[in-house]
């Protein structure tokens, strides 16, 4: 993540052709944000097999982990540490563009909560919870599972959006609303730290499965170089291939609806010279 810093630094400091204050057209342009979200999970069925066991525990209720707000969101050694949001992208029209970014959430299964079972487990996985299950409730612990995508549950996604200026705040035009929306989709990108009766790992990074998503949000301009930015995304994601310990025998597949809400500071950019509007 340290290079998308050093491009945004670049972007800042270097003498390449921005947009200026005088009505100047998006298409050509490119932009580049960074920011911080909050995220919401939808209740799922998580189905867990493996030589020794095959059951499914159903509706478990998930959690996001940002990061206690300091220093860490403000050092560039670790503000990739919380749960951020970064994306680049391109106008090929007035109002179009197309861009590309990761959206880095943390979901984390609440432990202590009252859930259902269905399945075997054999006494190789679990001498005390061995068994033929149909739909029995059971009490969550860390005997049982943990379950983790902290590092993280990310969303890569390539995005159509369409962004429009709404009004100016100031007769020089300085500074203008505008509000855009997006819809898109790829992958999810996990790195799952997962236990099953005591037994797993904390993953190697892995494409799980695959997102859909829409996102709609406002953005202050400022000058056509720095934007400030609020939006909120949600969508699907089937992950049918999470690791337990890697690549053995053993994973796990759930399906999920999220939601997001992120702020971001943004810069637009030309690289190929300014182009006025006709």
């Amino acid at each position: 993540m340290r290079l998308f810093i050093f491009l945004l630094l670049f972007i800042v400091s270097s003498p390449i052709s921005f947009s200026q204050s005088n009505p100047t057209s998006n298409k050509g342009k490119f932009y580049f944000y960074w920011g911080y979200n909050r995220s919401y999970y939808s209740r799922s069925d998580i189905h867990f097999e493996g030589p020794d066991y095959d059951f499914t525990l159903y509706s478990l209720k998930a959690n996001d982990r940002p990061s206690k707000f300091g220093k860490v969101y403000f050092n560039p050694a670790t503000i990739s540490v919380p749960q951020y949001n970064t994306r680049i992208g391109y106008f090929f029209k007035e109002h179009l563009s197309v861009s590309f970014g990761v959206d880095h959430m943390k979901y984390v299964v609440e432990n202590g909560q009252e859930t259902r079972i269905s399945g075997i487990i054999t006494p190789e996985a679990s001498q005390i919870y061995q068994g033929t299950y149909l739909n029995e409730t059971i009490i969550l612990d860390k005997d049982i599972l943990e379950f983790e995508h902290t590092d993280g549950f990310n969303l890569v996604t390539l995005e159509v959006e369409y962004l429009r200026t709404l009004f100016h705040l100031d007769q020089r035009k300085h500074f203008r609303i505008e509000f855009n929306t997006g819809l898109g989709g790829i992958w999810i990108a996990t790195k799952t730290n997962v236990r099953v009766f005591g037994d797993g790992l904390d993953n190697d990074f892995h494409i799980a499965g695959y997102a859909m998503v829409a996102k709609a949000g406002p953005r202050i301009n400022f000058k056509d170089k720095l934007f400030l930015m609020c939006e909120v995304k949600g969508g699907y994601a089937s992950l049918p291939s999470v690791f337990i310990k890697n690549a053995s025998p053993e994973s796990a597949d759930h399906n999920l609806l999220f939601l997001e809400y992120y702020i971001a500071l943004g810069t637009e950019f030309r690289l190929f010279g300014r182009k006025n509007k006709s």
